[in-house]
C-alpha cells in the first residue's frame, strides 16, 4: 500500500504550508488594497481522507471503550495537551457508531488549529462534514483555512453555511462580503455588506464599506453614503463622501447639508468650502458660491482651481473684467495649466450673449464672429495640456462656424479688434 504522511505518531502531519492563525475578526480596511480574484477552479478537499488511524482500525469495538477514550481526550484537551488529545479524538470518530460523540470531530479540528496545521484541520472538517453535514463548528474551521489559505471560492460555501446556521452573527456576514468581493462577485458583496449594515445601523465603518462596494461595483452608493455620515455625523471623512456623492449626481440641496457639517468643525476645511461654493453654483446661487470662493482665497491665494471658478461666477455675472483679472492671476500660477484658457474661452462666450441679448438684431455679427474666434484661440492654447487637450479640441470644432470667414476677413479689411462698444472690455 502507497504510504501516507497526513497522519503518523508523534508527527501527526505533513503538510506544505504552515501558517499562523490570525484572530478571527475579519476588519477588511480600504477596499484599494483588495485585487478581485478570478474563479479558477482549484480543489477544496483534500486529495484523500485516508490517515494512519484508518489504516490501523480493527473490525469492531465496544461503545463503552468509545467513551472512555472520548473522556480521556477530553481531560488531555482541557489542559491544553492537543498532541496528546489527538490520537484518542481519531479513535472516537472511527469507532463511534452512534453519534453521540460527533462533537469529536470539532475538537479535532480545534486541536489541529491550536497547533497551526491547517491541511490537517481541513482533512478533519471535510470528513466530518460528510458524516455531519450541520456541524457549525466545522464550517467555521474549514472556512477560515480556506481563506487564510487563499482560497476564496473554498471558503465562501462555509461562510454561506455560517450565516444560514446563525444569521444574526455580524462577524459572518463582514466575512462573506469580503470573500463575495474578493471573487468579484459584486451582487452578493453588496447584499452582505447590506445584511452587516442592517445587523448594526451604528457602525459607521460599515455602511462606509458597503458604499465603498457599491461604487467599484459600479452600482450608486448614495444611501451608503448619507448613512454612513447620519450614524457618524463627527466623520469629516464620512460627510465629505457623502456630500461629494450627492454633487457629483446634481443634488446640490441635498449635498450642502454634509459639507456645512465639515465647514463648523474645521472652518478652514477648503475641500468643503469649495463644494459649498460649487453646490450653489448648481443652484444658481451665484453670490453665495462667490463668498465661499473668496473665503478660500483668503486662506489660499495661490488656489489656482478656486481662481478659475470665481473667474467664472463672473463671467456668468456679466463682470467681464473682474473674470479676466482673476484668469490671469491664475495664468501666473501655474502658465502650462490649461484651465484658465478654458475659463476665458467660456467668458468670451457669456460675453457674445449677453451683448446679443441687448441688441433687437439678433444675427450674428462681425464683432461677435471675431470674439468667437478669441474663444477658438484660448481653446486651442488649452489643447496644449494634456488635462483638457480632448475638450478643448471638441469646443473648437463647435465654434468652427461661427467664426469669421476668409470672405468675412476681406469684407472687413482684415480688422482683428472689435468696435462694438459691448465689447470695449476686450480692448482694455
Amino acid at each position: 500500500m502507497k504510504s501516507n504522511h497526513w497522519l503518523n505518531g508523534k508527527v501527526l502531519v505533513i503538510i506544505t504550508t504552515i501558517c499562523i492563525m490570525l484572530p478571527f475578526t475579519a476588519v477588511y480596511g480600504q477596499l484599494e488594497d483588495l485585487e478581485p480574484l478570478g474563479t479558477e477552479e482549484v480543489s477544496c478537499e483534500p486529495d484523500t481522507f485516508n490517515t494512519i488511524y484508518d489504516q490501523q482500525k480493527m473490525d469492531s469495538v465496544e461503545q463503552q471503550k468509545v467513551a472512555e477514550w472520548y473522556s480521556l481526550a477530553r481531560e488531555e484537551f482541557k489542559y491544553n495537551n492537543y498532541k496528546r488529545a489527538i490520537p484518542y479524538y481519531w479513535k472516537v470518530v472511527l469507532y463511534d457508531n452512534s453519534g453521540k460523540f460527533k462533537v469529536a470531530f470539532s475538537k479535532l479540528a480545534e486541536s489541529y488549529y491550536n497547533l497551526n496545521l491547517p491541511d490537517s484541520v481541513l482533512l478533519v472538517c471535510y470528513r466530518g462534514l460528510k458524516a455531519y453535514p450541520d456541524q457549525t463548528r466545522l464550517h467555521y474551521y474549514a472556512g477560515y483555512v480556506q481563506d487564510i489559505k487563499g482560497n476564496t471560492q473554498c471558503a465562501i460555501p462555509h461562510y454561506e453555511a455560517l450565516v444560514k446556521e446563525s444569521p444574526t452573527e455580524k462577524s459572518y456576514w463582514v466575512k462573506l462580503a469580503y470573500l463575495y468581493y474578493k471573487q468579484d462577485d459584486c451582487p452578493n458583496a453588496i447584499l452582505a455588506q447590506q445584511k452587516v449594515v442592517e445587523l448594526d445601523t451604528k457602525d459607521a465603518e460599515a455602511s462606509r464599506l458597503l458604499a465603498e462596494i457599491m461604487e467599484k461595483c459600479g452600482e450608486d452608493p448614495l444611501k451608503a453614503r448619507e448613512s454612513a455620515w447620519r450614524n457618524d455625523p463627527a466623520n469629516t471623512n464620512n460627510a465629505l463622501e457623502y456630500g461629494k456623492a450627492a454633487f457629483e449626481r446634481g443634488l446640490y440641496k441635498e449635498a450642502l447639508d454634509p459639507f456645512e457639517s465639515v465647514v463648523k468643525a474645521d472652518p478652514k476645511n477648503l475641500l468643503a468650502l469649495e463644494y459649498m461654493g460649487r453646490s450653489h453654483e448648481g443652484l444658481n446661487q451665484l453670490s453665495k458660491a462667490l463668498g465661499y470662493y473668496k473665503e478660500i482665497l483668503q486662506i489660499d491665494a495661490r488656489n489656482m482651481n478656486v481662481l478659475c471658478l470665481t473667474a467664472s461666477i463672473y463671467g456668468r455675472l456679466f463682470e467681464f473684467t473682474t473674470a479676466r483679472k482673476y484668469v490671469q492671476n491664475a495664468q501666473k500660477i501655474d502658465p502650462g495649466n490649461g484651465l484658465p484658457n478654458m475659463i476665458m474661452a467660456e467668458i468670451y462666450e457669456n460675453t457674445i450673449q449677453f451683448c446679443m441679448d441687448k441688441r433687437t438684431d439678433k444675427k450674428l455679427k462681425y464683432d461677435d464672429k471675431l470674439v468667437y474666434k478669441f474663444s477658438q484661440d484660448e481653446l486651442k492654447k488649452a489643447t496644449k495640456d494634456p488635462n483638457y487637450a480632448s475638450e478643448a479640441s471638441r469646443r473648437i470644432n463647435q465654434l468652427e462656424g461661427l467664426v469669421p470667414s476668409k470672405e468675412d476677413y476681406f469684407m472687413y479689411k482684415n480688422r482683428m479688434a472689435t468696435n462694438d462698444p459691448c465689447y470695449s472690455w476686450i480692448n482694455q
